[in-house]
């Protein structure tokens, strides 16, 4: 699995998926069970336009383990450099 570092950005409701480059990774949390996954931006830019918002993004997430849609959130890291 990959290991992202924290980086601020500045808030969710503020960046665009257009505002992050390759080296950018999501780290999205379930809120009921606390499961998390690892995602790559491209992925979402090949589902959602390139202006949508990343707090917009985060009350479209469904957790892949229990199908929770609600509270679920999206953070931001970068690839650690080694």
């Amino acid at each position: 699995m990959e290991h992202i570092q924290n980086e601020n950005l500045g808030p969710k409701y503020a960046l665009r998926l257009s505002d992050l480059g390759h080296w950018h990774r999501f780290q999205a949390t379930c809120f009921r069970c606390r499961h998390s996954a690892i995602v790559n931006p491209q992925a979402l830019r090949q589902r959602w336009p390139a202006h949508s918002k990343l707090g917009d993004l985060e009350r479209k997430l469904r957790c892949r383990a229990c199908g929770n849609r609600y509270g679920n959130t999206l953070t931001v890291g970068r690839l650690a450099r080694n």
